[in-house]
């Protein structure tokens, strides 16, 4: 019980620090969604908010520590799914190109 306690507690924070890398302009709708969904314990969803934003044409490329938290996150979660791959992609394109 006191583990999932700590594992909660934890997993909440690193979640909310991605909150940082939704812009105030174009991310305000982003950051009411991910507030919500944090509010609500559905961080699944408020994961895939920010990995979503990220992934906007018009938005910059992520540093390569946001992704690599992005991926602790979605381990730690249990989620399989492309986002940090994609993440990464873009990265790199924005790197080479």
């Amino acid at each position: 019980m006191e583990h999932q306690r700590i594992w909660q507690e934890e997993t909440g924070q690193r979640l909310t620090s991605l909150r940082a890398v939704l812009s105030e302009g174009q991310g305000l709708n982003a950051h009411q969604i991910f507030d919500e969904f944090v509010r609500e314990h559905e961080w699944g969803l408020a994961l895939h908010v920010v990995c979503d934003y990220l992934l906007e044409p018009a938005t910059q490329a992520a540093p390569i520590a946001v992704i690599q938290q992005i991926q602790i996150l979605h381990e730690a979660m249990a989620i399989e799914d492309t986002c940090v791959a994609d993440l990464r992609a873009k990265a790199e394109q924005d790197v080479g190109g």
